[in-house]
């Protein structure tokens, strides 16, 4: 009971700035405009320079390999989680749309604005250039599978690749190469890059209480398909990558862990905004995004003290 409450406390400590976004949407210090900016801040700028700073290491052969395992394993994954809520959803007979929001609601989890913070914080800097690999390969699926979703089927379209060759991908991208050529940024780019990177963690854990505090969350008990959205993607996903993991004991320990802990993320942040673009079910969606966020305050640090202290020992 102590280890959990210790590794609680831990990852609490990140939930404190969702505590603070969610009260200050509430006292309107934030609002949906003050959001947008936020949400841009983090994307365009902060997000990108936490990227290439944490990838800008001194990282060994073997660390290098472990990374496009991560990536590997991120692929593989997400395409299984699809797969199977593709299964789901036809078994609980949802219409298209409904069933689309579904697919991306329980597929693709917030590997970034949440999932970066969790691997910092537990992990270091090079937890969070493991996390930028899975970020990369589960990136790629959601800009064109994700997308494609939202999109009105009765029209022929195709990858969307400015979408998927965004600012965070192309940074994935800068530091990845940074890191296979072992090149350090001089002092004068890194500096300042460092210190516009450590504001990620603060913001995007801002921009998620925010958006907690905008949604009705006493509308959400009534729909089923919501608790279905929290029970596969905060409990049978991580459980998939647990049993994934499990068939690959060669792996390093970390990389293992963090693959599970990835998978254990709530529901994408950004995806009411592409269903909102593209006519999808945003209320549907919305509503997933805030129920995980929700019951991930709990999930997130059982997942870190199960594997950690009791199942990968």
């Amino acid at each position: 009971m102590m280890q959990l409450l210790a590794v609680g406390a831990q990852v609490g400590t990140l939930f404190f700035y969702v505590l603070l976004g969610f009260l200050g949407r509430r006292f309107k210090i934030l609002n949906a405009q003050g959001d947008k900016v936020i949400s841009d801040i983090v994307f365009y700028f902060a997000m990108p320079a936490l990227t290439i700073t944490s990838m800008n290491l001194k990282v060994s052969g073997r660390e290098l390999t472990n990374a496009f395992l991560i990536l590997a394993a991120a692929v593989v994954l997400v395409l299984g989680s699809y797969a199977l809520c593709v299964i789901l959803g036809t078994w609980w007979h949802l219409p298209l749309k409904t069933n689309y929001a579904f697919r991306i609601s329980a597929a693709f989890g917030n590997v970034a604005y949440l999932g970066f913070p969790v691997a910092y914080f537990l992990w270091g800097q090079l937890g969070v250039f493991y996390a930028a690999m899975f970020a990369l390969g589960h990136n790629i699926l959601f800009w064109t599978l994700g997308v494609w979703l939202m999109q009105d089927h009765r029209e022929a379209a195709g990858p969307d690749w400015r979408s998927i060759l965004n600012i965070n991908v192309l940074a994935i991208i800068l530091g990845l190469f940074l890191a296979i050529f072992h090149i350090q940024l001089p002092p004068l780019i890194f500096r300042p890059l460092d210190g516009l990177g450590q504001a990620t963690i603060p913001l995007a854990l801002l921009l998620v209480g925010s958006m907690l505090a905008e949604s009705p969350i006493r509308t959400l008990a009534g729909n089923k398909i919501v608790y279905l959205i929290v029970a596969v993607r905060l409990i049978i996903l991580p459980l998939l990558a647990l049993g994934a993991m499990f068939l690959v004991p060669g792996w390093d320990k970390t990389v293992r862990l963090l693959v599970i802990m990835e998978m254990a993320m709530p529901a994408a942040a950004i995806a009411p905004a592409v269903a909102r673009k593209y006519d999808g079910d945003y209320n549907l969606i919305s509503e997933g995004v805030v129920a995980t966020t929700l019951v991930s305050l709990l999930t997130i640090p059982l997942w870190a003290w199960l594997l950690n202290y009791h199942i990968m020992t």
